[in-house]
Parts: C-alpha cells; structure tokens; sequence
C-alpha cells in the first residue's frame, strides 16, 4: 500500500473554513479602502509581496464570505478594537511560554 503524501494545495483546501489571525487583520483593513496590497501591507504582509498576497486573500473563502457584509463605521471600530485585544492576548500567551521573539 502506498501512502499519498499531502500536497500544498490539499492543505489548503483544508484550511479554507479556518480564520487565522493573518487574514483577520487583512479583512478588517481591506475594509478600510478596499484596496488589497495596501490591506496586506498593514496587516504585515511585507512589502515584496503584498500585491500577490492581496490578491491571493481576496480570493480565499473566508475573505469573499467577509466582503458580502455590509459594516458601517461603527462596525469598523468594533473590529478594529477586537482585531486589538486579540493581539493583546497573544502577547499575553507569548509572554507566558516565552516566545517573544516569534
């Protein structure tokens, strides 16, 4: 019996339903200005390849289902301060099992 090794792809389309703390910062600034490089750049993409990360991102499921909700300012800020203490969190976790450098 042979065993099929995972490919890229595959993993993937596994984690197309998950929401990682990556493409949460890019939805809340892509809904910024819409524009998808520049939402990569502030969610720390870096800059050599934020065009095609962006573009990638738009593309991935969890992004295209976020971008069919209508968010008025208010919902903005509220992301903006969830997206916050999320971060704020993880620092605490890092802090606690000594990963700061990562």
């Amino acid at each position: 019996m042979r065993i099929r090794q995972v490919g890229f792809s595959s993993r993937l389309k596994a984690h197309r339903k998950i929401l990682t703390l990556e493409t949460l910062k890019f939805i809340v600034e892509y809904f910024k200005d819409r524009d998808a490089r520049l939402a990569a750049l502030r969610s720390g993409v870096p800059e050599n390849y934020a065009s095609r990360q962006g573009a990638w991102l738009k593309k991935h499921a969890i992004v295209l289902a976020a971008m069919e909700t209508e968010i008025d300012d208010r919902d903005q800020l509220r992301l903006e301060k969830a997206l916050a203490e999320i971060e704020k969190q993880m620092d605490v976790c890092k802090e606690i099992l000594n990963l700061q450098d990562f």
